[in-house]
């Protein structure tokens, strides 16, 4: 039963990596390259979902729990459409007006309330100005005028790529991931919070031994973590034998004749970013509700997730979700069986395996190829 109790942990644990690894995969069928920051932009949509739904005297807003989450799911989306049409979108050869024009918005509504407030920058103390912030008649014309250079900067020297390179697009993940990081310190904090959830502390199954120690425990949030990430998985699967799905999937195979067939490829991209950062959101809801909410638990779960995406190749769903559920089984009866010190070591030696025998994956995709 032991052995039991620990394959069920590594089941709760293997599903949220594996919807980690799913997200990845997701945004790799569009984008074609890896999202380093999913982990960080769903633990801000899980701080977003205990904002909500905490008490008032937690700091919360203390709605119901539901509620709380539907809305973190719809930011999820909106996070993850606005991540690609902002930024994303110039590095894959679209246009950058939509980051010029948010730029300028931004810079607008900045220099207004702070000209307001505080006058000009301390660089420019040498103009002269009068004491404590500029009249509004002043700041607003000031405030337009650095959002129109703001603007006018973004179009001349962010570029659309002519060549879609996916190097930069490597490296604007990995700068969001720690961008985010920091983001989420400043907003949150760095001490650990308890996500209360509707089932917490409850028990579907519980066997007893005559002398009334525990032989077997299964958790609702068990239950939960493993039913989610089941449906979830089926559930993107079945989306990509629709058109949608289908269109996603030509993108990813070959994007320019995608769009010679009349595929739009900024719309198809769009709605993947928003479908990965929602479910990454989900992943990190879950993980966050069973144990606590930090912000370092991101960096442990992109780790897995990142590792079950390679394990199904980056194009399997089927081989992702395999993979992030024998990390997370492998792990929980590793450090239940041997030590928890080489817990940690469980993931790598399972790609290593796995690479080593199987080189495409624990599944391969069949594709065509030009001969």
């Amino acid at each position: 039963m032991q052995v039991l109790q620990q394959i069920i942990a590594g089941l709760e644990d293997g599903s949220v990596f594996s919807l980690i690894g799913l997200a990845i995969v997701v945004i790799m069928k569009s984008t074609d390259v890896p999202n380093f920051a999913i982990a960080q932009m769903g633990i801000m949509c899980a701080y977003m979902g205990w904002f909500l739904s905490a008490d008032p005297s937690d700091g919360g807003v203390g709605w119901p729990f539901w509620l709380a989450i539907i809305i973190a799911l719809l930011f999820a989306g909106v996070f993850g459409a606005a991540t690609q049409f902002l930024l994303i979108r110039p590095l894959v050869g679209l246009s950058n007006r939509p980051l010029a024009y948010a730029a300028a918005a931004v810079m607008t509504y900045l220099s207004i309330d702070f000209m307001h407030r505080e006058g000009l920058p301390t660089f420019l103390d040498w103009f002269p100005t009068p004491d404590g912030g500029w009249s509004w008649g002043a700041a607003v014309p000031l405030g337009i005028l650095a959002g129109i250079l703001t603007m006018l900067a973004a179009r001349a020297w962010v570029k659309p790529l002519a060549k879609v390179d996916h190097f930069p697009l490597l490296l604007l993940t990995i700068g969001m991931t720690w961008g985010l990081l920091s983001g989420n310190q400043l907003l949150w904090g760095v001490r650990a919070r308890a996500f209360d959830a509707p089932w917490d502390d409850k028990t579907p199954l519980k066997l007893t031994n005559p002398d009334g120690s525990v032989r077997l425990i299964i958790g609702a949030d068990e239950v939960v973590a493993i039913g989610t990430g089941l449906a979830i998985a089926i559930a993107v699967g079945i989306f990509f034998k629709s058109k949608w799905g289908v269109r996603m999937r030509a993108i990813a195979e070959d994007g320019t004749t995608a769009r010679l067939l009349g595929i739009n490829s900024g719309r198809i991209s769009l709605l993947a970013w928003a479908m990965g950062v929602a479910i990454g959101a989900i992943a990190l809801i879950l993980r966050t509700t069973s144990a606590v909410l930090d912000v370092s638990t991101a960096n442990v779960i992109i780790l897995k997730g990142f590792i079950a995406a390679v394990l199904g190749g980056f194009t399997s769903l089927l081989g992702t979700f395999a993979g992030g559920m024998v990390i997370g089984v492998g792990e929980s009866l590793v450090g239940g069986q041997i030590s928890t010190s080489v817990q940690a070591a469980v993931a790598l030696m399972v790609v290593v395996v796995v690479l080593l025998v199987v080189p495409g994956g624990l599944t391969r995709e069949k594709s065509a190829r030009e001969v």
